[in-house]
C-alpha cells in the first residue's frame, strides 16, 4: 500500500483529496496549513483563541466517508443572526479544541465522527502568524492581509512566521514515511508556501525518500504570481525545498470562454500560466474542471474563493496512473 501525503490548504487540498480517496490501495495523510486568519476562520481564531479550523474542515469533508448530509452539515454556513457567515464545521472544530484541550486531538475526534478515510494533520500545533517583508522593508502581517496585498509591486524580500512555529510530530512522521508527497495546488503564498517555511519541514523533506509531485496552478494570482510561467513555480518551490521535485503535473486542457471572461474580469491580465518547460519530469494531462465556482450568498464574511479549479477525478486518474506506472 502506497503512502500519499498532500501538503497545502483551502480548496486546493479539498480538490486533490476528494479525488485521491477513490484510488484503491493507498493511505492518505493531509498535512494542512495553519496560517489562515481570514473569513469565519479568522473571526473564531481572534475571538476564541483557537487554531484556524477552516482548511482542516475542508480536508475532513473531502476525506469523509459519511453520508452526504453530514458532509453538507460540516460545510453549512449560517446566513442569519450572530453566526451569519460562519460554517458549522468551523464552530464544531473550535469547540472540539476547547473540549479536548488542543487542536490536534480535536481533529482526531472529528475524524472518527466523520469516518475520515485517511488522516488530517495540522502542519504545526503552534499559533502561526504569517509575515512577509517587502523589499522596501515594510511588513505585511497575517495571511488574510497578505492575500489581499499586491506583493509584486514592491517585491518580496522574506517570508516567515512571528515566533517559533515548528513542524507537528505527526506531520513529520507522515512526510518521512511517505512514498509520494503532493505539494499544492493552491494559493501560492497563502496555502502552499506557509507549510514549507515551518521549522523542520524542509529537513523532513530532505530526509524522506518520497517522490515529490508538484501540480502546477491553473492560473496566476494578480499581485502575487502575475505573469508567472511553469518554470517560475518550479524554480521557486525548489528554492524553498532545497531540492528538485520529481514530477510536475501540468494541465493541458484549455478553459472555457466563460471561465476566461470571468477570470479576466476578476483577476485581470497575466493570469494565464504559460507552459514554458521542456523537462522529462513533466506529465501533461487534461485536469481542468468545467464547473464555475462562485461565492455563495451565505459566505458573507470576506474570503477569497477560487473559481477555476482542477477536476478532482481527472487529477486522481493522473496520479493513479503515475503510481501504477512507477
Amino acid at each position: 500500500m502506497k503512502k500519499i501525503v498532500t501538503v497545502g490548504g483551502g480548496t486546493g487540498s479539498f480538490t486533490v483529496l476528494s479525488g485521491l480517496k477513490t484510488i484503491p490501495n493507498i493511505s492518505i495523510t493531509a498535512v494542512v496549513s495553519m496560517a489562515d486568519d481570514g473569513g469565519s476562520t479568522g473571526v473564531l481564531r481572534d475571538q476564541l483563541g483557537v487554531l484556524p479550523p477552516g482548511d482542516v474542515r475542508q480536508c475532513l469533508v473531502a476525506l469523509s466517508e459519511h453520508s452526504d448530509v453530514v458532509r453538507e452539515l460540516m460545510n453549512y454556513r449560517f446566513s442569519d443572526g450572530a453566526l451569519s457567515g460562519h460554517s458549522f464545521g468551523n464552530i464544531f472544530l473550535a469547540a472540539l479544541e476547547k473540549v479536548t484541550g488542543n487542536f490536534k486531538d480535536g481533529v482526531e475526534v472529528a475524524s472518527e465522527i466523520l469516518k475520515v478515510n485517511g488522516a488530517v494533520v495540522p502542519v504545526t500545533n503552534n499559533k502561526a502568524i504569517l509575515s512577509i517583508v517587502l523589499k522596501d522593508k515594510s511588513t505585511v502581517e497575517g495571511e488574510d492581509k497578505i492575500n489581499n496585498t499586491d506583493l509584486q509591486k514592491v517585491g518580496i524580500e522574506d517570508m516567515h512566521y512571528n515566533g517559533g512555529v515548528a513542524l507537528n510530530e505527526s506531520a513529520e512522521k507522515a512526510l518521512l514515511e511517505a512514498d509520494y508527497i503532493i505539494l499544492g495546488p493552491g494559493n501560492y503564498y497563502c496555502s502552499v508556501l506557509p507549510n514549507l517555511i515551518v521549522k523542520g519541514f524542509t529537513e523532513a523533506i530532505l530526509s524522506s525518500k518520497a517522490k515529490i509531485i508538484l501540480p502546477i496552478n491553473l492560473t496566476n494570482k494578480q499581485g502575487h504570481t502575475q505573469n508567472w510561467n511553469v518554470s517560475d513555480y518550479v524554480a521557486d518551490i525548489e528554492r524553498y525545498l532545497n531540492k528538485k521535485v520529481d514530477i510536475i503535473l501540468i494541465n493541458n486542457e484549455p478553459p472555457t470562454k466563460e471561465q476566461i471572461d470571468i477570470y479576466n474580469l476578476k483577476e485581470g491580465s497575466g493570469i494565464s500560466v504559460q507552459d514554458d518547460m521542456n523537462d522529462g519530469r513533466i506529465i501533461r494531462e487534461p485536469m481542468l474542471s468545467s464547473l464555475i465556482h462562485e461565492q455563495t450568498k451565505e459566505d458573507v464574511i470576506p474570503a477569497v474563493r477560487g473559481f477555476i479549479r482542477h477536476d478532482s477525478m481527472k487529477l486522481a486518474k493522473c496520479i493513479n496512473n503515475l503510481i501504477n506506472n512507477n
